[in-house]
């Protein structure tokens, strides 16, 4: 018959493997979390760092397309305009009768090569006055040399103004006075004559009342010109122009690119 003793180590034994057991159980519980933890913790920090990363990648892209399109502050840019020369600017004039005694009087004797009712030169254009200017071409003696070959805009005004018959101190019976107003623009080339381009031409009749007969006459064409070619305007009446900067102007400028 067995005693109370030969039982104890196996009941002994039994709790030793029972609490075995159990810390088992409370460490294979733990795990679960901890793993979990340092998932989320990973998931997290990568996360993060793709945020960094596209963050930073976005910046320097807008970085690079800002510096591409930004303008230039004023201070980098040239303050004045430098200083054109033949094939950077093109050829262009615009000149006024402000004055004619800057360039001398208009002639008034006839040039026997142009057409009868306009040859009368103009010779005292300049661009001194304001808004006329003259780039990339020249002016000598009333005529503006063509510098390149191309298509040219030419264009002129002359304003008439008669002094009636009462101021001329003429004898009148009440009637009207008639004045043919003609104003050409010639091109004089390597040929003798010059070439006639364009021509206006106006007939007034003023009561002899009329303190001044006014008029004027407008004309403009584009014309394919050569190097050397030479532009002038011509009148039939010289002592009829009135040289005013607004009213009485010359000019050409370039067609072509």
């Amino acid at each position: 018959m067995a005693t109370r003793d030969q039982f104890r180590p196996d009941v002994e034994q039994r709790h030793i493997m029972a609490a075995s057991n159990s810390r088992r159980d409370v460490q294979s519980k733990l795990w679960v979390p901890m793993i979990v933890i340092v998932v989320v913790v990973l998931q997290i920090a990568s996360t993060t760092g793709l945020l960094v990363f596209l963050n930073m990648s976005v910046a320097q892209v807008t970085e690079n397309i800002i510096s591409k399109h930004a303008v230039p502050e004023p201070s980098a840019q040239p303050r004045t305009k430098p200083v054109s020369s033949a094939g950077h600017q093109k050829p262009s004039a615009h000149l006024t009768l402000r004055d004619s005694s800057l360039q001398g009087p208009i002639s008034l004797a006839p040039q026997k090569d142009l057409h009868q009712s306009c040859r009368h030169p103009v010779r005292s254009w300049g661009n001194q006055s304001f808004g006329s200017h003259l780039h990339n071409m020249t002016l000598s003696h009333g005529r503006l040399r063509i510098p390149r070959s191309g298509r040219y805009y030419l264009y002129a005004q002359v304003y008439f103004r008669y002094p009636s018959l009462t101021h001329e101190g003429g004898n009148h019976h009440g009637g009207t006075s008639s004045y043919q107003l003609v104003q050409c623009v010639y091109k004089k080339t390597s040929y003798a004559k010059p070439l006639q381009l364009l021509k206006g031409v106006g007939t007034k009749c003023w009561s002899p009342d009329t303190e001044y007969a006014l008029h004027s006459v407008y004309q403009g064409g584009l014309f394919e010109l050569r190097a050397g070619d030479e532009i002038f305007v011509s009148v039939s009446s010289p002592t009829a122009v009135h040289a005013e900067d607004s009213s009485s102007y010359f000019g050409a400028f370039r067609f072509d690119p």
